[in-house]
């Protein structure tokens, strides 16, 4: 679950791509480039999580209907919505958006985990250029000139950014790769010539082949998914984004390399948690207890006293083999005793989270470990 721990980073280099307008002033020869590159085929496989976009126009769209952008401006994403709902809509509204390669990237997260330990990957359309050049005349210092520096036969361009940081590309026909760290550059070049990415690990590579569609942002982490799981190094979890108005879905699967050892596993954590019926909060590892929460939420609703939090509840699935509703403003009150089930990034920015009612459900289904958190907006 440390993958939804990094999302405010994970998200924010996306706009960090969008605003270097590295282009600008690199003319490069894109006739006849690969658009089917395999991206993950660059991504080092010693990677904590890689976020991956089909469509970020598509993603700017939604996020302009939010009626929760605004409380999520606070939390740790730096510039995350306010950025790309007003500054980069003012760029794209009037050229339509962003050409349909630039709209396919991906983000690799790496430790130790900080907004600086990432790599963005990404293909560029013929009319890209003039957008990212308006850009850069907003964010990038004057007059600057770029360094080229040698490692391992790939030549890597280092260019100075305001506050004393630097942004290093690596550019080939096919692709594109920057980051503020030279050293996971080389990796990236490491991965490439090694043949030793992401996409060789057998559990990510059967993760990301079971997926047919595209989606707006879907995020892979190395990692299970609640703190209260057994850690497993080996283990990949998914997390699709679906947004509407007034809720954020994060639903997807976990992989294992045993998949039916883990399964066990997940079993046995279960029979530790125990069961809470407060105001607010539920949390329960039993069907019976999930079931009876559930027919009581309902009554209460139907007997006059309709909250949001009675129709979450109510709307739990009876499948499920864990189950958590609460009101955030609960856990804004007393964080720590959450430690437990929710992920270090959503308690350290709680006041963030507390204009929601969150629930988590996770059902097994043979040898699958399915998830679904919903954020819904108290409006």
């Amino acid at each position: 679950m440390k993958m939804i721990v990094k999302i405010g980073t994970m998200i924010s280099i996306l706009l960090f791509v969008l605003a270097v307008g590295y282009f600008a002033l690199v003319r490069l020869d894109i006739i006849g480039r690969s658009r089917d590159i395999n991206l993950f085929s660059l991504v080092p496989s010693d990677c904590i999580g890689v976020l991956e976009s089909g469509n970020v126009n598509a993603f700017l769209n939604e996020c302009s209907n939010l009626n929760y952008s605004r409380e999520l401006e606070g939390s740790q994403f730096p510039g995350l919505f306010s950025f790309l709902i007003n500054e980069l809509n003012d760029y794209t509204s009037e050229t339509h958006g962003l050409s349909s390669e630039m709209s396919r990237l991906l983000v690799s997260f790496h430790r130790p985990g900080t907004s600086m330990d990432q790599v963005v990957y990404f293909r560029m359309g013929m009319t890209d250029e003039q957008l990212l050049s308006d850009i850069l005349q907003e964010y990038m210092p004057g007059n600057f000139l770029p360094k080229e520096e040698v490692y391992r036969g790939k030549t890597m361009s280092v260019y100075p950014l305001y506050h004393d940081r630097y942004l290093v590309a690596y550019t080939e026909k096919e692709f594109v790769v920057l980051s503020f760290q030279k050293r996971l550059v080389e990796r990236v070049i490491d991965a490439q010539l090694d043949e030793s990415s992401v996409s060789r690990d057998a559990v990510f590579t059967n993760m990301i082949n079971k997926k047919k569609t595209q989606s707006l942002l879907r995020l892979y982490g190395k990692s299970t998914l609640l703190p209260f799981l057994d850690s497993d190094t080996e283990c990949w979890s998914e997390f699709d984004f679906h947004l509407n108005s007034d809720v954020l879905y994060l639903m997807g699967e976990t992989y294992a390399p045993e998949a039916s050892d883990y399964m066990a596993k997940v079993e046995e954590c279960l029979k530790d948690i125990p069961v809470i019926n407060e105001e607010g909060i539920i949390v329960s590892a039993q069907k019976d207890s999930t079931v009876f929460f559930m027919n009581q939420a309902f009554d209460m609703n139907d007997g006059g006293n309709r909250t949001l939090f009675n129709e979450c509840v109510a709307n739990l699935a009876e499948e499920t083999v864990f189950s958590l509703v609460t009101d955030m403003r609960k856990v804004e009150e007393n964080p720590r005793r959450f430690k437990t089930y929710l992920p270090p990034f959503i308690l350290n920015n709680v006041s963030s989270f507390a204009p929601f009612v969150l629930s988590v459900q996770l059902s097994l289904t043979g040898e699958s470990l399915t998830h679904m958190w919903v954020f819904t907006y108290k409006n």
